[in-house]
C-alpha cells in the first residue's frame, strides 16, 4: 500500500490536499526522475510503504500530468476524480442523507468561503472546490511560516472542522459495511 492510498481510506480531504501537494513537488523538481524516485523512497521509509509501490505511483502521477498537458497548472483526472466524488458527496449530505452534523459545520464555513471566493482570481464551481483550494492555500501559508490573522485562522477552523465532517461522510458513505 502506499501513502496515497493509505491517506484515500483515512481522510479524503487529505488525500486530495497530498496529491495537490505532489502535483507541486512534480513540477518543482521538473520532472526529473532522480529526485523523484528519492522522494518515493524517502517516503516508503518514513511511512513503512514499498520503496517500488511509492515510485510507481509518483513515475505514474509524473507522466499522467505530461500526456495531459499539466506540466504548469491543472490538475490530472487521477487528482480531480475524488473532487467531483466530493461534490457529489457534499449534495447527498445535505440532501437525501440530511447529516445534520455536516450541514452545521457547512454552514459555520459559509463567511469563509465568501471571503475566499472574494479573493479567488478564477471562478471556482462548488462549495467543495473552494474548500479544498482554501485548506491548500492555508497549508502553504503555515509551510512558509507566514503570519494568518485571527480572523482568518478562526474561518480555517470552520473550513477544516467542515473538512473533517465531509471526510466522516465519505467513510460512512464509502467505506462502511
Amino acid at each position: 500500500m502506499t501513502l496515497s492510498e493509505k491517506k484515500k481510506k483515512e481522510h479524503i480531504v487529505e488525500y486530495i490536499l497530498f496529491l495537490w501537494q505532489i502535483e507541486d513537488l512534480i513540477r518543482a523538481s521538473s520532472f526529473t526522475p532522480e529526485i523523484l524516485e528519492r522522494w518515493a523512497e524517502e517516503t516508503a521509509e518514513r511511512e513503512g510503504t514499498n520503496p517500488e509501490e511509492e515510485q510507481d505511483w509518483i513515475v505514474s502521477i509524473a507522466k499522467e500530468m505530461r500526456s495531459q498537458g499539466k506540466e504548469e497548472s491543472g490538475h490530472v483526472s487521477t487528482v480531480n476524480e475524488p473532487v467531483i466524488e466530493l461534490a457529489h458527496l457534499h449534495e447527498m449530505l445535505l440532501g437525501p442523507l440530511e447529516d445534520l452534523r455536516y450541514k452545521d459545520a457547512f454552514e459555520a464555513s459559509k463567511t469563509m468561503l465568501q471571503d475566499l471566493a472574494a479573493k479567488q482570481k478564477e471562478d471556482v464551481n462548488h462549495p467543495v472546490e473552494q474548500l479544498l483550494i482554501g485548506l491548500y492555500g492555508w497549508m502553504l501559508l503555515r509551510m512558509r511560516k507566514q503570519p494568518i490573522s485571527p480572523e482568518s485562522e478562526s474561518g480555517f477552523v470552520a473550513l477544516r472542522n467542515w473538512a473533517n465532517e465531509l471526510a466522516k461522510g465519505h467513510l460512512r458513505v464509502y467505506y462502511s459495511t
